[in-house]
């Protein structure tokens, strides 16, 4: 589904200037964040959060939209929501190639340029798109839940970024 995308993947060898920590830049798959030092906080987050089946249950049909994932292994809130994300698409049976993963370093860039014309001011940010068209946001943390935003967004009403004013 997104093959448009130059696919750029660089998993090692990127340190954090402001932390002297490993992280993770480009297009990658879950399985890289489930390589040390990220699998700690990956695992616990994916194995310790309780999806709500109740809410995603109404999602009609998940698989007719593309997401794009944007993050920051070096932000808690990434690390917060990632693994909560990435357990919701499982849950919801959202196919691998409907969802792309893109870690960016503190200005929000990443080294395939896949940030530019998507306004990626905070991390996480998670991009719903049906086509070609961008259908709504998460942006950082969710406005209601996780489940609750994706249902919003689904029924046409996505919820508005705390930056949007």
């Amino acid at each position: 589904m997104f093959s448009a995308y130059s696919v750029w993947n660089v998993t090692s060898g990127n340190i954090d200037p402001k932390t002297g920590q490993k992280m993770l830049l480009g297009s990658i798959s879950l399985d890289d964040l489930k390589e040390d030092p990220f699998e700690e906080w990956y695992a616990s987050g994916f194995q310790d959060y309780d999806v709500d089946y109740q809410l995603i249950s109404a999602i009609e049909d998940p698989n007719v939209y593309t997401y794009e994932v944007f993050l920051g292994t070096w932000c808690e809130d990434s690390r917060k929501e990632v693994p909560r994300i990435a357990k919701i698409f499982k849950t919801l049976g959202v196919p691998e190639e409907n969802v792309i993963y893109i870690c960016v370093d503190r200005d929000k860039v990443s080294p395939g340029n896949e940030q530019e014309g998507k306004d990626i001011r905070y991390v996480p940010t998670l991009i719903v798109n049906q086509g070609n068209e961008e259908i709504g946001r998460i942006v950082e943390s969710p406005i209601g839940t996780l489940e609750s935003d994706l249902l919003e967004i689904d029924l046409g009403i996505p919820p508005v970024p705390n930056y949007a004013q």
